[in-house]
């Protein structure tokens, strides 16, 4: 934990570093209207973040948009699942039930 936490640390002040020595490296983008004197830190950053919103936005969708086909399949195998379940379930209350059955043979024994 206090590793990665110095890790984070570090790679924060590399970026700070990095940005501060890289201000005066400018350039001009256009995005529907020209940005004049913007930083290329800067712009990275932007366009970094932007690949992750994107990236994130993307993932979602094509979980939305699962087939069906995988739907039935994690239904069938919740379905096996609790089936599995069950049968241990009653598994345990036979054993249970055939243990009590001898204790109870074993009292009633002639002696």
């Amino acid at each position: 934990m206090v590793i990665t936490l110095i890790l984070i640390l570090l790679i924060v002040i590399f970026m700070a570093f990095f940005i501060g020595m890289n201000l005066s490296n400018v350039c001009t983008f256009w995005f529907f209207k020209t940005f004049t004197e913007l930083p290329v830190a800067v712009l990275t950053l932007i366009a970094f973040g932007a690949g992750i919103i994107f990236a994130l936005l993307f993932i979602f969708a094509a979980k939305m948009k699962a087939p069906a086909s995988d739907a039935e399949a994690r239904a069938a195998k919740k379905l096996e699942k609790k089936a599995r379940a069950e049968e241990k379930l009653r598994l345990a209350k036979e054993k249970e039930a055939s243990k009590k059955a001898a204790k109870d043979a074993k009292k009633n024994e002639p002696i």
